[in-house]
């Protein structure tokens, strides 16, 4: 499937927004989503081929917890993100570990400075993928891998799969701030994610499907979270009246039901993890 990169303006507007809400969401993030996107880390490291002496680079890093799981297996790690944020919080977590602000499409470093490259769900929130993953090429060494990681469809990765039923029954638009042309959906589709590997130039791109399980206490604990943690769907909700936030609290509500038990709130997790080599 084709689709047209953003322009110049649209992709530097939703880089805007996605600084300023990872920003905002820094501390929630780290308290509650960071222990769903943490079921990648293993399989990204493997994809990578990580271990003693590998100089890896952790792409969106967020709180830096791929970094710290890449320099425990002895690599040589550091990350870098996008927003100050997350860059204060990963430092604030790893002081021992080197993170820095950098826009995925500018990296500061030199051709060929790394081994590997991990980005743990970050390539649905880049203005233009291919583009960003052209400079991550870049700067692997030949022979260097990237694995990224992203969400399985909705109706598997309930995570999130709720939240979007929730505001589809209630009608809610993106935010005004989320241009058009961008979808967090495209990247749930195996082949896009090999074809955008492929458009940046890797070779050989393998797509394998994890799934795993979040618990958590109640809905609420799930409400307050999705609110703190989901850059796109906390600033539509965000943007409504009272009324109308209340309203898709209700249909949370009852799109989450099914998923109570004994032991609480029990949630599918579905992701997926692409790599691809650098050759030349």
């Amino acid at each position: 499937m084709s689709h047209a990169p953003l322009s110049p303006e649209d992709a530097a507007r939703f880089r805007a927004f996605e600084r300023a809400r990872h920003d905002k969401l820094a501390p929630t993030y780290a308290g509650f989503f960071a222990h769903v996107t943490a079921q990648a880390i293993p399989p990204l490291l493997a994809a990578v081929r990580c271990g003693p002496g590998v100089r890896l680079l952790d792409v969106a890093a967020g709180p830096g917890a791929l970094a710290a799981a890449a320099a425990a297996q002895g690599a040589r790690a550091q990350g870098v993100d996008l927003s100050p944020g997350m860059v204060a919080l990963a430092r604030a977590t790893h002081s021992d570990l080197v993170f820095q602000e950098a826009a995925v499409e500018a990296l500061p470093f030199a051709a060929a400075s790394f081994d590997a490259i991990a980005i743990n769900f970050g390539i649905g929130h880049f203005p233009r993928p291919a583009e960003a993953l052209a400079e991550c090429r870049r700067v692997l060494a030949p022979g260097g891998r990237l694995a990224m990681s992203w969400w399985d469809v909705p109706a598997k990765q309930r995570v999130q799969g709720v939240f979007r039923d929730a505001t589809a029954e209630v009608g809610l638009p993106p935010p005004a701030a989320v241009p058009r042309g961008h979808s967090n959906l495209r990247f749930c589709d195996s082949a896009e994610l090999a074809a955008v590997l492929a458009e940046a130039g890797f070779a050989a791109p393998e797509v394998t499907e994890h799934a795993g399980e979040h618990v958590l206490p109640d809905v609420e604990t799930l409400w307050q979270g999705g609110l703190g943690s989901l850059a796109v769907t906390a600033a539509a909700i965000g943007e409504q009246p009272p009324e109308r936030q209340a309203a898709i609290r209700a249909a949370l509500e009852r799109h989450a039901a099914p998923y109570l038990t004994p032991r609480g709130l029990v949630l599918p997790v579905a992701f997926k993890v692409a790599a691809g080599q650098r050759l030349g």
